[in-house]
């Protein structure tokens, strides 16, 4: 015989269920994601709570669908940063990393462990080095962290396994976008396995490694090429406050060269 609570429990997961459309991805939380550094960042001069660029190596699979793309941002932060100081004492450098945005253009919070503890709460006063999050990759021996008197450099290639920190329903009814960043393809949107013929959008910037957007997702940095299916969309370009957008209208089988003036 059902009690109250899992009647109410049932009748939550239909509703649950229910609102999800056909084709929506659901990516569980504790999915398995590698960022890599995109930087190299100094205990000489990092500042607390400064941002770190961080990207996806490769694309994340759920039930055999994209969720995550390969160079998919991921945003960390400076959480310990102290210069080398007088009588030898070496200075102090750590960052975490807090959330990777996917396909839809939102962000999904991230942690460092793939069961979530009771409490636990990751916060940014936790850092990778700190926390022991499992490095898949070191550009450089790793004896930085224990060099005296001298500052901490951790190197740009660094590769780290993180894991996402709640689920999040992927809406996939945005328009096909087959987009390409440093040589890797990925197809996203409801409707990336019908046929169509695609236009070719090459994208690029005044300023290098910008980030791009269409139609509000996220799909690589300048400069990329993007296969979009023919119609209008936005195609935004933002690097730190600055940001350029406009509508694009493409035609089936043309190619189009965008060039984003963000310093003006």
């Amino acid at each position: 015989m059902l009690t109250n609570n899992k009647i109410a429990r049932a009748a939550f997961a239909t509703l649950s269920l229910a609102s999800l459309s056909f084709g929506d991805i659901v990516v569980p939380s504790g999915t398995k994601v590698a960022c890599r550094l995109e930087q190299t960042i100094s205990s000489a001069t990092a500042e607390e709570g400064q941002q770190v660029q961080l990207a996806v190596t490769e694309s994340v699979k759920v039930n055999d669908q994209i969720a995550i793309t390969q160079g998919s941002a991921c945003v960390g932060t400076i959480v310990l940063a102290t210069a080398k100081r007088s009588m030898g004492r070496a200075g102090k450098l750590d960052f975490s990393i807090d959330k990777v945005r996917i396909g839809d253009g939102d962000y999904i919070p991230l942690r460092y462990t793939m069961q979530k503890k009771a409490g636990e709460g990751k916060g940014l006063s936790t850092g990778v080095m700190t926390a022991g999050a499992a490095v898949l990759f070191w550009p450089a021996a790793p004896f930085f962290l224990i060099r005296k008197g001298k500052d901490i450099n951790i190197n740009k290639g660094i590769i780290i396994e993180v894991f996402t920190d709640a689920e999040h329903v992927l809406k996939t009814g945005k328009p096909t976008v087959l987009s390409q960043s440093n040589g890797s393809l990925a197809a996203t949107g409801a409707n990336a396995s019908a046929p169509v013929e695609v236009a070719s959008v090459h994208i690029n910037s005044d300023i290098p490694d910008a980030e791009i957007e269409v139609d509000g997702g996220f799909i690589g940095n300048t400069p990329s090429a993007a296969k979009l299916a023919p119609g209008t969309h936005k195609i935004t370009v933002k690097s730190g406050a600055r940001a350029w957008s406009r509508d694009l209208n493409v035609q089936p089988g043309t190619t189009v060269n965008v060039k984003a003036m963000l310093r003006n």
